[in-house]
């Protein structure tokens, strides 16, 4: 499933918040990093698992989340069908083509690849660098994270910069690659969680234009799930 950019930022950003056991408030929007979290010395770059040819359907959602159903083009409907995805009546996302053979480990180490490289160029490095690749499986059994965080760990072994966490957002499990201390560790996400940090990311990502400097911060009083 394909998502709006930052939309996608913002619900890893929220995620980490809540289910983290590392977490020390707080998040601020950055680029290049996406996210700094000042008290953690902690950089956190947000990406999804897709191959080039996936961003005809990245640049579609950046033009038209949000938009009522009516608000589409008739040409999505014909393209997309029954795969386009809403959220309270807007549109939300694009799901998986079931009749294509989905290969989420390509995918993943593909753009982990391509965040390494742009970690050991463009990018302001923190202490500790991270991160957050949503995989969007259709079948949560036909991820690996073993041997994806082998792949990463000997990917980046021999980069100046790596990362220090690697998220693998799952949908309903979050695995989190600690190369520091070469574990993997999985978060499962409790009852309700997914609808809650869904809705959580859907409110944040329309209350501001999230500039550069803009921190996370709860914007409607306690609540949980």
């Amino acid at each position: 499933m394909a998502y709006e950019k930052l939309l996608n930022e913002i619900y890893a950003a929220v995620s980490l918040k809540y289910l983290w056991k590392e977490y020390e408030p707080y998040f601020v929007k950055s680029e290049s990093p996406d996210w700094i979290n000042p008290n953690m010395d902690f950089g956190l770059e947000v990406s999804q698992a897709l191959l080039p040819d996936d961003g005809q359907e990245e640049s579609f959602i950046e033009k038209y989340l949000g938009c009522r159903k009516e608000e589409l083009p008739p040409l999505a409907f014909d393209k997309y069908g029954e795969r386009l995805n809403f959220y309270n009546g807007r549109f939300w996302a694009i799901l998986p083509d079931n009749t294509v053979q989905q290969d989420y480990l390509s995918k993943a180490k593909y753009r982990f690849d391509r965040k390494l490289e742009k970690l050991n160029a463009n990018y302001i490095h923190k202490h500790y660098n991270g991160l957050y690749l949503f995989l969007h499986p259709t079948d949560e059994n036909d991820i690996d994270a073993g041997a994806l965080f082998e792949y990463m760990r000997y990917t980046q072994e021999k980069k100046k910069m790596r990362f220090d966490r690697v998220f693998l957002n799952c949908v309903k499990t979050i695995y989190v690659c600690n190369y520091e201390n070469n574990t993997i560790e999985p978060i499962v996400l409790p009852p309700n969680a997914e609808n809650f940090l869904n809705t959580e990311a859907e409110y944040l990502r329309n209350c501001c234009d999230w500039k550069d400097g803009t921190a996370l911060e709860m914007k409607r009083g306690d609540e949980s799930f």
